[in-house]
């Protein structure tokens, strides 16, 4: 498959977001250090029609700022960037920039700048961001490019394969951080719309979390209560036998309660 944000490495970033109270992001530069993985979302021209807006395509990037070499520096990138309508990727020139959309905050900026304005200190720290607009000869010409910039925290993506492999005691101890972790984002009114295992960032060290995975976003009552189908929902316990296939039961360890439920 081709790729909509080839070569950008090395590639420099002006993140300049307009002051907009309570956010004052001073203006800074980020270069772009390593690709990590990039998703296409075609639309087609009935997906527009029903109000699905324009497909794009969403590249995940390290990053740091310009001039830097400090590791502890290094931030994520992500980059929205509008796509052509499926079927016209080849059509001329005029065809394309008829497509182009005006700036667009996709969910994650959204969720990102509410969490800071808010003060939540479980989710990743919005660094900047910059709404633009692609070149005249690019793929959509005049079509909209988003910039969002977060810190990068100690720790790594929950591995459940890794989860699931540890004695008992110690996946305790992950459940019990990931529920407070987990109450304290209900408390914001919103929770990620896919959850996975991969969502939480956990830094086995220190037992520090956050959670990650606004891209897709569910809005939820503030006072909503714990419920343990949390767990079964990043993967932490297994309501079934249909979910080995995702999570491989290694330790011996493993608690069955009198629901049937793994632990």
């Amino acid at each position: 498959m081709a790729e909509f944000l080839p070569g950008l490495e090395g590639a420099e970033v002006t993140l300049n977001s307009p002051p907009e109270p309570p956010f004052y992001f001073a203006s800074e530069t980020w270069q772009i250090v390593e690709k990590l993985d990039e998703c296409p979302y075609a639309s087609t021209k009935e997906d527009i029609a029903d109000v699905f807006g324009p497909g794009y395509v969403a590249g995940n990037f390290l990053c740091r700022p310009a001039g830097s070499d400090a590791q502890e520096k290094v931030a994520f990138m992500r980059i929205y960037k509008q796509i052509p309508t499926a079927g016209t990727e080849f059509q001329k020139f005029t065809i394309r920039a008829a497509q182009a959309a005006g700036p667009c905050e996709h969910t994650e900026l959204i969720a990102l700048k509410a969490f800071m304005e808010k003060g939540c200190d479980v989710v990743l720290k919005l660094l900047g961001y910059r709404l633009g607009k692609q070149d005249e000869d690019d793929i959509v010409p005049g079509g909209y490019i988003t910039y969002v910039v977060w810190e990068k925290v100690r720790g790594d993506s929950l591995d459940g394969d890794m989860f699931w492999s540890c004695p008992f005691s110690q996946r305790q101890e992950i459940r019990a951080k990931f529920r407070q972790v987990y109450e304290k984002l209900l408390q914001f009114g919103c929770r990620p719309g896919l959850p996975a295992p991969s969502k939480i960032i956990y830094d086995w060290a220190t037992g520090e979390m956050h959670i990650s995975g606004f891209g897709r976003v569910i809005h939820v009552d503030t006072s909503t209560k714990w419920d343990n189908r949390i767990y079964a929902g990043y993967g932490l316990g297994l309501k079934s036998m249909e979910m080995d296939h995702l999570y491989p039961v290694r330790s011996t360890d493993v608690y069955r309660d009198d629901k049937g439920w793994r632990w």
